[in-house]
């Protein structure tokens, strides 16, 4: 299954997403699902978590990803390389990069792994 058509009829119910709000308009969005990682089947995903740039550093995607991520529960995701407003970020919310890269057949962006495991 491709990254892009995880999210269609029939498996809903396997996400949680949220949206961040500010004066009645969407700023923000955030979605996390089963991963589909051939070494992290069943453990959780983050697919999206993006906040305009004017909200940035305001604390919504702390937010954003505690609204759908569970924190007891093992979690990925994959950034972009280089991002390193992205990676610092991920690693102030207990992410750590694994080792893993990959590159996206669409756009040919390189990305790392991160992972955060439960304390």
């Amino acid at each position: 299954m491709e990254r892009n058509s995880l999210f269609v009829d029939g498996n809903q119910d396997k996400f949680r997403v949220a949206v961040a709000e500010l004066d009645g308009q969407i700023v923000g969005i955030a979605m996390a699902g089963p991963s589909n990682d051939e070494d992290r089947r069943g453990k959780a995903e983050l697919f999206v978590l993006y906040t305009y740039e004017s909200i940035q550093g305001r604390g919504a995607g702390a937010k954003l990803l505690e609204a759908v991520l569970v924190p007891e529960e093992p979690v990925s995701l994959w950034v972009a390389d280089p991002n390193p407003r992205a990676q610092a970020f991920y690693r102030k919310m207990g992410f750590i990069a694994d080792g893993s890269t990959s590159t996206d057949a669409d756009d040919g962006v390189i990305e790392i792994r991160m992972i955060r495991t439960p304390q």
